[in-house]
C-alpha cells in the first residue's frame, strides 16, 4: 500500500509538472519585450503560475502518501 501510494503520488507530481511546464505564461509577440514593467509582469505571473502549481502538485500527494501510511500503520 505504501509503494502504491508513493507510486500515485509521484505520477501525479509529474502529470502536474508537465502541465505546468507546457501552460507557462508566455510574452505575446505583440508586446515590447525590453519594457522594464512588462519584464516585471511577466516575472510576476511565473511566480505565481509556479507557487500554484507547486501547490496543487504536492498538497494531494502529500495527503496520499499520509493516508497510505497511516492505513499501513493502523493494520
Amino acid at each position: 500500500m505504501r509503494l502504491l501510494t508513493t507510486l500515485l503520488a509521484l505520477f501525479w507530481i509529474a502529470g502536474v509538472a508537465w502541465f505546468g511546464w507546457t501552460s507557462l505564461p508566455q510574452l505575446p509577440l505583440d508586446v515590447s519585450a525590453s519594457d522594464p514593467a512588462t519584464i516585471d509582469a511577466l516575472n510576476a505571473a511565473r511566480m505565481q503560475h509556479g507557487a500554484l502549481f507547486a501547490a496543487i502538485a504536492l498538497l494531494p500527494a502529500t495527503a496520499v502518501v499520509a493516508i497510505g501510511r497511516w492505513l499501513t500503520r493502523a493494520r
